[in-house]
Order: C-alpha cells, then structure tokens, then sequence
C-alpha cells in the first residue's frame, strides 16, 4: 500500500497534478517513516530525471518545467522536517543567489527546488546579494558548492567579483562553482574560472550530482 502510495505521487508529478500529489505527500508524512520519506524522494529525483528529458527534448517546454518545479517544492515543503531529521540524505552543501543588482530569481528558484529533491542542503539567499553575503553564507554553513544567478547583462561582473572574493580569502579550493543565468555564457563562465557553466537547472543539477560523488 505505502509503495504504491509513492509511485501515484510519482505519476501526479509526471502528469502535473498538484492536488493530488500534495494530498499523497500528508499522507506519507503522517507515517512518520523515514524509510517512505527517503523512497518518496528518490521516486521524484527519478520523475524530475524523466521532466528533465522532456525538457531537453523539447516534448515539455519552460511552463510546464516551471509547474513541476513548483509541485516537486510543495511535496518537499511537507516532508523536509522528516528529511531534516535524516542528515546522512544529504550529498552536499549549496550556497546559492542572485547577484547585487539582479532581481530575478526564475532560473534560480527551479533549480532550488530539484537540488532539494536530489538531496543537497540548499541555502537561498535570494536575489540581489553582495560579494561579502556570499562569502559569509559560504563560510558559516561550510558550503562546497556556490551557485549565482545573472539575468542582467549589466551585472554580469558581479560574478567574477565573487569568485576573485573566494580566492582572497582562501575558499576558492574548497567551493565548487556554478554560474548560470540569461546574461552568461560558457565562454564567460571560462573566462571568469568558474567551475561550470548550466544553461539551464536540469543539466546544472546533472553537474553537481557529479561533483558530490567526491565530496
């Protein structure tokens, strides 16, 4: 029954039923299992792996990617307390923003919520954030990977001013980063000595799955 319970929650999110996949989600709360919690989340690691194929194949388009972002938040909403509790789910520590200047927070706030439901402990620290608030988040929850967001051309140095910031105080070796956002491209994500550069969150989700591995 408890099995099956997760595979319909599965087939909600792959059919972007939010109703029904919220109501799915109380009901594996409410057994208190942390076995069920960590099953559900590999369940939706695996529907977002099949919206993420659909996405790159074009079959699904950004409405739909945002949708199933936005369901997969919910569920997680319901069950982080029981994930919390199960610290060893964790593959990693995100740091990740929106740079000084820029307000946007689409592209961002997707990928926040498939890092979650892949199990990486995510610290938003929203949009418009400094160099110094950067590496003070990075420095306090000891984070390995830092992600930063850029929609705005006209920010786009905020970037490099974060990563020069990292070097200067010693963390650049100890934190992973990951650039992505309208105003970037990979060039510039060389040219700056990021670690990667996502031109969207699926493939940049698929990148520091690979980079936990060695964590």
């Amino acid at each position: 029954m408890t099995d099956n319970i997760i595979e319909e929650l599965k087939n909600n999110l792959l059919s972007l039923d939010m109703d029904n996949a919220i109501e799915k989600a109380k009901s594996i709360f409410n057994l208190k299992d942390i076995d069920m919690v960590n099953k559900t989340v590999n369940a939706i690691s695996e529907a977002l792996e099949e919206v993420g194929k659909k996405f790159q194949n074009g079959e699904w388009y950004l409405t739909e990617l945002v949708f199933a972002a936005e369901i997969t938040k919910e569920i997680l909403n319901i069950i982080t307390p029981l994930l919390e509790a199960d610290s060893s789910k964790k593959l990693g520590t995100i740091v990740i923003g929106t740079v000084a200047g820029d307000l946007h927070d689409l592209g961002k706030n997707i990928f926040i919520n498939y890092a979650k439901s892949a199990g990486f402990n995510v610290i938003d620290l929203g949009t418009d954030v400094s160099v110094d608030k950067f590496i003070q988040a990075i420095r306090e929850n000891n984070a390995n990977i830092l992600g930063m967001s850029c929609l705005l051309t006209a920010t786009d140095k905020e970037l490099e001013k974060v990563i020069k910031k990292l070097k200067e105080e010693k963390l650049r070796n100890k934190v992973k980063v990951i650039v992505g956002g309208a105003a970037i491209t990979e060039e510039y994500a060389k040219e700056i000595e990021a670690d990667a550069f996502a031109p969207d969150a699926i493939t940049g989700i698929d990148i520091i799955k690979k980079w936990s591995e060695s964590f």
